[in-house]
């Protein structure tokens, strides 16, 4: 009769603690975020907060900027145990461009983009991001690619958005820079796509561009980058786009 006792109070002892720690990245499949196909905001506040509590072991020295490749990699990283559509939330919770975390209670988290694809072609898009700047760097030094992962509930192909690998010419990473580790030319903390481009992170809700259906939302984006888009590399002057910009163009 002691025992089990002993038993229960162990158990209730037990899920209090894990009520109490809240979720831990590395059982998000334990989660049910879903409520009749929509998300909870309150769930989704809490996955970003569990996100963020790993933010210094995926930036172990605390600096993320041009970090969407690291964010990218750790979400990735625990493809096994999320579902499709938690995949995809994850990557709403950092940019791609400066690495800075976007919290979900913002109004203003994204704009459509249109992006070249490696084949040539144009898609237009969700991106997520932190400031307006990061809209132009994300249209001009970045490209396209179709993505598959193997996730919980099966293969996901999502478009993702790339450079090419900075880690080819170590020595020309911004010093702004420390999230990369590379080895033989080559990043080993971030995720490749087939052609072996670098993935910085996620376009969503990602069609295939076509004038009569997008050019209502996606001229105004293309005229208010336009300034930024045709200035010179060396001469940007928009905070931490800058730093990624420079990060780009090395390979």
């Amino acid at each position: 009769m002691y025992i089990k006792l002993i038993l229960i109070i162990l158990v209730i002892m037990c899920s209090c603690y894990n009520l109490k720690e809240g979720l831990i990245v590395e059982e998000w499949s334990t989660v049910d975020v879903s409520i009749k196909g929509t998300y909870s905001e309150q769930v989704i506040t809490d996955h970003y907060k569990e996100l963020m509590d790993k933010f210094n072991t995926i930036f172990p020295d605390n600096n993320r900027n041009a970090g969407g490749v690291q964010f990218y990699e750790y979400i990735h990283n625990h493809g096994a145990t999320l579902t499709k559509d938690k995949f995809m939330l994850y990557h709403t919770f950092y940019c791609a461009i400066s690495g800075s975390p976007i919290d979900p209670d913002r109004t203003d988290r994204f704009d459509y983009v249109q992006v070249e694809h490696i084949d040539g072609t144009q898609y237009v898009g969700k991106y997520y991001r932190c400031c307006t700047p990061c809209l132009a760097d994300i249209m001009k030094y970045t490209k396209v690619e179709h993505h598959t992962v193997n996730l919980k509930d099966g293969p996901h192909e999502h478009m993702v958005l790339t450079i090419g690998d900075p880690c080819k010419n170590e020595s020309e990473i911004p010093t702004e820079v420390t999230s990369f580790k590379c080895s033989d030319g080559k990043t080993t903390n971030g995720k490749r796509t087939i052609s072996g481009r670098l993935i910085i992170g996620v376009l969503h809700e990602h069609e295939k561009y076509t004038p009569d259906k997008h050019d209502e939302i996606i001229n105004p984006i293309i005229e208010f980058s336009k300034d930024r888009m045709t200035t010179d590399p060396n001469k940007l002057q928009g905070g931490m786009g800058d730093i990624f910009v420079k990060l780009s163009i090395i390979n």
